[in-house]
């Protein structure tokens, strides 16, 4: 999962807005007020304080201000650690083609056979309706289908990539000359993501597919339920959005137990390691990772409790 601003003295007397002016204040005395996610985390005979700041990748900035809490963490951390340094990524004139040939059959096979005729019948049906098919598209792997298709329903919530908590962040530190650290790479979440078989995407589609609408309503209360930032919601959110395995076969039931464990429960034991590295180096830290990473029995927040930490919401 992945501008320009331009700045114009306008000399007008203040009585005398034009009418972008003033669809600029009525924008920004409507902002939400929100309460994201974070821990202060603290372990006795140190001084040292790490935040543990959970994101969400793709937002709509406009519709709200970070509260006074995150900004004064920010401020506070020396380092902003994210997943990956995605502005970096994108320097790279190659890094759009790079990942479509990672996505394309070179085989001399397409889609059509690696999933069911049922399913990849009602793929091309739901395209042709958004009138975004061509027949072209078929030597991309299910994996390109299911990211197209997830992008579908962001667009529909209206939430965008360019505007996630992490970019936003790592544009605010590279202009303030803060150093950024990687918790993970590029490397390791791309080859993560194409480590999954074919039928475990077909699975993603066929689940989008059964629920489109259900699925862009979910995402709207998962977009919610991460402003106010609290973890209990956002466990149950992030459990109900798992693939439904009822009806499933024994061999399909594994592919998605071993994806949630792999994309998720592992990945939370390496990112705790991570934070603990920093906290043992001394390193004052804004740490910012996906909120479903925190929470939950196997979440960031827990083990590191487990670990001997003290971890504190910070909601004001």
């Amino acid at each position: 999962v992945l501008a320009a601003g331009l700045s114009i003295f306008i000399m007008h007397n203040s009585n005398n807005k034009s009418d972008d002016e003033k669809k600029k204040e009525e924008t920004e005395t409507k902002k939400e007020v929100i309460t994201p996610l974070m821990y202060e985390v603290t372990k006795e005979g140190s001084n040292n304080k790490i935040y543990l700041f959970g994101s969400i990748h793709l937002t709509n900035k406009s519709e709200f201000d970070f509260p006074k809490y995150v900004m004064d963490a920010y401020e506070n951390s020396d380092f902003l650690a994210v997943e990956v340094d995605i502005a970096k990524v994108q320097e790279d004139p190659n890094y759009v083609q790079t990942e479509l040939e990672k996505m394309m059959y070179k085989d001399g096979t397409t889609i059509k056979d690696h999933i069911s005729e049922e399913t990849y019948n009602k793929l091309v049906a739901f395209l042709k309706g958004k009138k975004i098919y061509n027949e072209l598209l078929d030597v991309y792997k299910p994996y390109f289908f299911e990211s197209l298709l997830t992008e579908l329903m962001y667009d529909e919530v209206g939430i965008k990539a360019d505007e996630g908590v992490d970019i936003t962040f790592i544009n605010k530190a590279k202009n303030d000359n803060k150093t950024i650290l990687e918790v993970e790479s590029y490397e390791f979440q791309s080859n993560l993501l194409y480590s999954f078989s074919d039928r475990l995407y077909e699975l993603s589609i066929i689940s989008i597919l059964d629920n489109y609408d259900k699925q862009i309503e979910a995402l709207k209360e998962l977009y919610q339920v991460w402003k106010n930032g609290n973890p209990d919601e956002i466990n149950t959110i992030i459990n109900e959005e798992e693939i439904d395995i009822e009806g499933l076969t024994t061999s399909d039931i594994a592919l998605v137990n071993d994806y949630n464990k792999k994309l998720v429960i592992d990945r939370n034991h390496g990112m705790k390691d991570k934070l603990e590295e920093y906290y043992t180096n001394n390193q004052k830290v804004l740490f910012i990772v996906g909120a479903a990473h925190l929470v939950g029995e196997e979440g960031i927040a827990n083990l590191l409790i487990n670990d001997g930490y003290t971890v504190t919401q910070i909601n004001k």
